[in-house]
């Protein structure tokens, strides 16, 4: 996969299934911790009810999300709390590190937009980011931001976090090419504003 970089000054890599593939993850979450299955597939069905809304904040929006997640598991938002970020994200960041690894076009392409001047970042609709890239084998220093939705305010498809993303790196959304292996979040990401997108196939990137 060539990336159309005509007029393009920033690219923005979505993380989970772009920059590594993530077969089998979900099941792996569930089997490390099945005392709490339920209440993280809730969790997937809270994010899916508030993806796309911009809630202004990362407090306003984790605060609905915990609040939607002890609703549906019967449980306090404190409790919802506790288990995210004690439990389910320490769990994924050991899972990455064990099992799963960048795809090998990754630091090439990261290290030849550089030499053209071209910014870049990752962009994922989960926290602790930066975590979960080293976990990866991912040097942060590779890019020039690394943003996670629910920081911004709001998941994707949401407007305003995209574009605090080219603000960010200083560029239009113009100029900004997105790269992600979802339509329904990373394409309309784009598509809200005004960015090119490529939908990622599990392919080697090359640049043109």
């Amino acid at each position: 996969m060539k990336l159309p970089l005509d007029n393009i000054k920033a690219v923005i890599f979505d993380l989970d299934g772009t920059l590594y593939l993530k077969p089998g993850l979900p099941l792996r979450l569930i089997c490390a911790d099945i005392r709490h299955m339920f209440i993280l597939g809730n969790e997937r069905k809270a994010r899916a009810e508030l993806k796309g809304h911009f809630f202004g904040s990362a407090d306003a929006y984790y605060s609905a999300l915990f609040v939607r997640i002890a609703e549906m598991s019967h449980c306090t938002p404190e409790y919802a709390h506790h288990w995210y970020e004690e439990l389910y994200m320490p769990t994924m960041q050991r899972i990455l590190h064990r099992h799963y690894r960048l795809e090998p076009w990754v630091p090439e392409v990261l290290h030849d937009l550089r030499s053209r001047g071209i910014k870049t970042a990752v962009y994922s609709d989960y926290g602790c980011v930066r975590e979960r890239l080293e976990a990866l084998g991912f040097d942060c220093r590779w890019v020039d931001v690394i943003a996670d939705a629910p920081s911004l305010g709001g998941l994707k498809p949401c407007r305003e976090s995209a574009l605090k993303i080219c603000s960010d790196l200083g560029v239009a959304p113009t100029e900004t090419l997105l790269i992600g292996d979802r339509d329904d979040t990373d394409g309309e990401s784009a598509r809200r504003c005004g960015m090119r997108f490529v939908l990622y196939h599990k392919e080697n990137i090359t640049l043109s």
